[in-house]
């Protein structure tokens, strides 16, 4: 059973303009937003988990060590679960999304009621890694989701939460996203807090790099102390919230492709492959293109092409079983499902799209993928986000989703509250 607990939580001295010093977390951001978060706040959390110096790992830990002796950084005394709400805005809807912040126990992937999603490599790990050893300390945070339709910790929180938070701010500026921090340090909200999740699931939705690397760290220093080692290193810091709450938001994520002669591509689709496999509506204004995509009721099978300003196409599934059929027999039913897999199993396939072959991009901002399909050799295929449901399936079937298939928003921020083990 998953298990939680507090633990002392490190924050920004609240003196500094909190707005300026936090961050994304490490993996999703360029090395354009990288520069301009040095350039935001000398005391900037890039500096910890992004450093660009040469000797990066090293100098994030004198960073830190620095930070926190000169009172940048201020360690609690006591132990507390944090409770974060995100407040935001997508499609012009407003959403609120409500978690805890905490200590959850590592399991390994397989062995207990933790399950990913995703598939991960070695080079981010090995990243991550050695900035954990060199470090000791977590800046950023697993984001897990749990199915209670009771609703059991909201409740909770609404009977413990203190009035004032710790911090109020908006980040990005101007990106229509609030961030609220509170501090409970309450005994009897932390029992119960345990007792909510003994019998719950816990999905991964984001930082299974991160998720992967602390079991490593666990075994890494477990190795160095004979086995008896500090429990602190069987806990991973976590962001947890409802997977049945209306503010758990997926967006979706577009494929660009690069290096397509367009002329080509339209005698494709309408050659009878496609006609046979999919209904194909013709739409030549963005606005009409656009309806067809809403953030909310959202619908599984439809796929939108941007072949240029004002040529957009609408493909519909006819014939789901028949699709499902054809995919790869080693694809899990749950896998086979998705539209994401359908894209790149399928269609791209009906369309001679080698994606070992052509340079293949993301975005998840519909407008932007509109705008680069009128580029000459460039074509946006856009897809429906996946469902909640879609995650749970996939996770629970042991498999992982395609690359790109989830891209939970808003992120959790680095730096809003850390620990050190």
């Amino acid at each position: 059973m998953p298990k939680i607990k507090p633990f002392r939580g490190i924050s920004y001295n609240k003196s500094l303009p909190i707005e300026k010093v936090v961050a994304p977390p490490y993996d999703v951001i360029s090395e354009k937003e990288r520069d301009e978060l040095y350039e935001l706040h000398e005391f900037n959390v890039i500096r910890l988990i992004l450093n660009r110096d040469a000797d990066r790992y090293e100098r994030a830990k004198k960073i830190f060590d620095d930070w926190l002796k000169n009172n940048v950084l201020v360690e609690q005394n006591e132990e507390a679960i944090y409770i974060y709400e995100q407040k935001f805005e997508v499609d012009g809807e407003l959403y609120k999304r409500v978690g805890i912040i905490c200590l959850m126990k590592l399991e390994e992937f397989g062995k207990g009621n933790i399950f990913p999603h995703e598939k991960t490599f070695p080079k981010p790990k090995e990243d991550r890694f050695n900035l954990l050893k060199s470090t000791n300390a977590q800046f950023d945070h697993i984001f897990g989701i749990y199915s209670d339709p009771q609703f059991k910790l909201e409740k909770l929180i609404d009977e413990f939460k203190p009035s004032s938070p710790l911090f109020n701010f908006e980040f990005p500026s101007g990106g229509k996203v609030w961030h609220y921090l509170y501090d409970i340090k309450n005994a009897e909200f932390f029992e119960k807090v345990g007792e909510i999740f003994e019998n719950l699931q816990i999905f991964i939705a984001d930082g299974h790099h991160r998720y992967e690397t602390g079991l490593m760290f666990r075994d890494y220093i477990a190795s160095l102390h004979g086995g008896n080692y500090p429990s602190s290193y069987d806990y991973i810091l976590t962001y947890l919230t409802n997977m049945e709450a209306e503010g758990l938001v997926i967006l979706p994520t577009h494929r660009i492709i690069s290096n397509v002669d367009k002329v080509e591509l339209r005698h494709k689709f309408n050659s009878e492959k496609i006609s046979a496999q999919f209904e194909i509506i013709k739409i030549n204004s963005s606005q009409d293109f656009k309806k067809h995509f809403p953030l909310k009721n959202f619908r599984k099978g439809v796929f939108g092409v941007c072949l240029d300003r004002d040529d957009f196409l609408i493909l519909k599934i006819k014939d789901k079983d028949m699709i499902n059929s054809i995919l790869p027999d080693h694809l899990p039913e749950p896998v086979k499902l998705l539209d994401v897999t359908i894209l790149h199993e399928f269609i791209f396939n009906l369309l001679g799209l080698n994606t070992s072959e052509i340079k293949l991009s993301y975005t998840h901002n519909l407008d932007e993928a509109l705008k680069l399909s009128e580029e000459v050799d460039k074509v946006a295929f856009i897809l429906n986000p996946p469902s909640i449901n879609d995650v749970k399936n996939v996770s629970l079937s042991g498999a992982t989703m395609p690359q790109k298939s989830t891209y939970f928003y808003p992120k959790i921020l680095s730096g809003i509250v850390m620990r050190r083990f």
